[in-house]
């Protein structure tokens, strides 16, 4: 039986670190962790819904996929447009939101909202949940110090040649979902 015995915060900032301290069968065992939450106890963890995936769909049955330069791997990976959920923000809001913001695109309908989702498991406490919308409109850059957004419409046929290609990095959410088209 594993027993978390306390939290400690290493360091803060947008994402703060923690190190979780268990009793795992009579063994000490020290965990990194990090977190968009302020972490105390047990409770705290995973807790939160802290982000939204948005699997879009144009009206017209493309796909919006994003390009997004990636600091954590130095390179360009697709994914869905992803975005923190904020303050007392519901998903629907949150997506639509970060569509607007890292898009341009206008949220049409939200078609389906999962339950959250646990992401990168071994590193994080994260929430996300998969929100389903049909989209409309003329995608636009998004160019900021810290996000450097692309966004593509692909048909069913791009998407499948897209996964073909040997050195391509994309998100294990998004290969999912697209590997089932």
């Amino acid at each position: 039986m594993k027993t978390l015995k306390s939290i400690n915060q290493v360091c803060g900032g947008f994402l703060k670190k923690f190190e979780l301290h268990y009793d795992a069968d009579g063994q000490p065992v020290c965990w990194e962790v990090i977190s968009l939450n302020d972490l105390k106890t047990a409770a705290d963890l995973a807790s939160r819904k802290t982000a939204v995936e948005i699997i879009a769909r144009f009206e017209d049955g493309d796909y919006l996929l994003c390009r997004e330069f990636r600091f954590a791997v130095n390179d360009y990976v697709w994914e869905f447009p992803t975005g923190v959920i904020d303050g007392d923000e519901s998903p629907e809001e949150a997506a639509r939101r970060e569509l607007v913001e890292e898009t341009g695109l206008e949220l049409v309908s939200v078609d389906q909202v999962l339950p959250p989702a646990c992401y990168s498991v071994g590193v994080t406490d994260e929430l996300i949940v998969p929100v389903f919308v049909t989209v409309r409109g003329n995608m636009q850059p998004c160019d900021e110090a810290y996000e450097e957004i692309r966004s593509h419409k692909m048909s069913i046929a791009q998407i499948r040649d897209l996964l073909k290609q040997d050195n391509v990095k994309i998100t294990e959410t998004c290969m999912l979902i697209l590997c089932q088209l």
